[in-house]
């Protein structure tokens, strides 16, 4: 018998929200009373704009261009001798 008890009372006790309907205020269905509801206005909060720190500019360093030039060039000198060989074949 207690045991029955205790099990109708937890029933009970979890459908309690169910029978609450309306915020628990007592109404039936389709009786609903507004409320008189207060709208504030925003507060106007004026500041100042940010500041702003720049990091100085990095310097800039001009350097002369490189320019490389190719090897100099000379002509092998030629050796000063009487001797001419000359070779003559026929096609």
């Amino acid at each position: 018998m207690l045991k029955k008890l205790i099990l109708a009372v937890a029933g009970l006790a979890l459908a309690a929200p169910v029978f609450a309907h309306d915020g628990g205020r007592g109404h039936a269905w389709g009786h609903f009373h507004p409320r008189a509801v207060v709208v504030h206005p925003r507060p106007v909060v004026v500041m100042p704009p940010p500041r702003v720190f720049y990091a100085p500019p990095a310097p800039v360093v001009y350097a002369p261009p490189v320019v490389y030039r190719p090897a100099p060039v000379y002509a092998a000198p030629v050796p000063q001798s009487s001797v001419s060989i000359s070779l003559h074949f026929p096609l």
